[in-house]
């Protein structure tokens, strides 16, 4: 049998300190449409649940 592949990412240096700046802070960049989608989906939720 195979065995599995196991994949791993090492970051260093400048990398990993944007990595665990990110990780502590996150700031999702949405495009114009994918915000449509999740207003789109909110008014969606609400009158589901009303």
């Amino acid at each position: 049998m195979a065995k599995p592949i196991e994949l791993e990412t090492v970051l260093k240096g400048d990398e990993a300190r944007r990595f665990h700046e990110y990780l502590e802070n996150p700031t999702p960049q949405f495009t114009p449409e994918s915000r449509a989608l999740i207003e789109e989906a909110r008014q969606l939720s609400k009158k589901w649940h009303d």
